[in-house]
Parts: structure tokens; sequence; C-alpha cells
């Protein structure tokens, strides 16, 4: 199958459990109902306030099923032992899918066009409306398509501060996530 650009691919959820670091995931959806080849997608990472990419997942060799997640972890063991159930795909720690809760997110396409965006480039996400610090980020069920632009208001974050319209509410694994259900 050849590259393609979709709007319908985008990024769901995000997790940085208060107890379990090792229960770190990124989830992202695909809201057409066919399924999409992830050939040539990336997911980068910005951490902290860096402009640079930290980190980069290659998607590409994953289908999203239509109306389905695609959940990546940086700890498969623990994840399926928190959640019951293998993630998507496997990637290694200090990977996007490592977050700590302050870091920026990228959701890139093959032709190098940002799809998707969660967070400010440049901007470490302490105390701000994208801080999802021992908590989660998770896109707000209205939304069917990708905004490169952060709009905070397409996001419910829980953290543990409460800054900048977020709630301080801290989240542990497994209870207060769901992985796979959008």
């Amino acid at each position: 199958m050849d590259e393609f650009t979709s709007t319908k691919i985008f990024i769901s959820e995000l997790a940085d459990p208060d107890n379990n670091v090792g229960a770190r995931f990124v989830e992202l959806y695909n809201s057409d109902s066919e399924p999409l080849d992830l050939k040539g997608w990336t997911l980068r990472r910005y951490t902290n306030d860096n402009t640079e990419i930290s980190s980069t997942i290659d998607l590409s060799g994953f289908v999203i099923e239509g109306n389905s997640t695609f959940v990546i972890s940086p700890n498969a063991s623990e994840f399926e032992k928190v959640y019951g159930f293998p993630p998507s795909h496997s990637v290694s720690i200090n990977s996007p899918a490592d977050s700590n809760g302050d870091d920026n997110l990228e959701l890139v396409d093959p032709f190098g066009t940002v799809i998707d965006i969660f967070g400010v480039i440049g901007e470490d996400g302490s105390g701000t409306n994208h801080e999802f610090e021992d908590g989660r980020a998770i896109r707000n069920g209205d939304v069917s398509e990708a905004n490169p632009i952060y709009t905070p208001s397409e996001w419910t974050i829980y953290n543990d501060t409460g800054e900048a319209g977020t709630i301080n509410e801290p989240q542990n694994a497994p209870d207060n996530f769901n992985p796979g259900i959008r």
C-alpha cells in the first residue's frame, strides 16, 4: 500500500500514571470506518521545552482498523500485567510513549506534515494547559479529526497541579485509565 495522509488518525490518550511509570502509554485513534496503514507515519516527542526532536517512533508496518485504537507502550510486559492485554506496539523507554507528563508530541504523516499535536513545542508543560504529569490527557469524545494546532478545549487533562484549566486529580493505573477504548 502506498503512503497516504489523513486527518482521521489522531492522539486520543496520553498516560503517566501516578502509581506506575511502567504503565505509561500513548493511544492513537482512527475515526475513519476504513483501516488505515501507518507506512511512513511517525510519532515524535519533544522533551520538556526542547525545540529539537528528542525521540521518534516509526509506525510503519502497522494498520489501525476502522473506528479503532492503537496503543503504544514503552514497557509491554508491565502494560500487559497492569491492563490485562498486550499493547498494539511495544517500544523502548525514553520514546514518545514514555512521557512524564510535561513533554510535547507530534503525529507526522509520511510526507513530513504534522497532522496532530499535543502541547506547545518549546514550552515545558509543567504548570500549563498541557501538563499531564501523574495523570492523563484524554481527547474529548466530540473530536473526530486531527488538529495540527494544540487546542486545549479538545482535551480533558488530569495531573498533580490543576494549573491552567487542568484537573488536580492524579490518576492511578489501571483504575483511572482505559487504553484501547475510545
